[in-house]
């Protein structure tokens, strides 16, 4: 029931949003429609250039590492680890 009542706003939302789209069209024009839908596709380009690269697998997608390492616990040198256990 619950999903039903989601498509059922999700659906009631799109509907809203066409409608005001076609009176913002109607009331000023195909030039500032045009000029919207531009904006929109070079921000939605700009967002999937700098986006990471990654892949799919059955249990979820994965961004690609970079090569280079992170995190601290990597940038710790081992000698300094093995001095910390034998002073405990």
């Amino acid at each position: 029931m619950k999903h039903i009542i989601g498509l059922l706003c999700l659906a009631l939302f799109c509907l809203g949003a066409a409608w005001a789209e076609y009176e913002i069209f109607l009331q000023l024009g195909s030039l500032l429609m045009l000029l919207a839908v531009a904006s929109l596709l070079a921000a939605l380009l700009l967002a999937l250039s700098r986006a990471p690269e990654g892949y799919e697998r059955a249990d979820g997608f994965h961004i690609r590492g970079h090569g280079r390492r992170s995190g601290v616990v990597r940038e710790i040198p081992l000698s300094h680890l093995a001095r910390r256990t034998q002073q405990m």
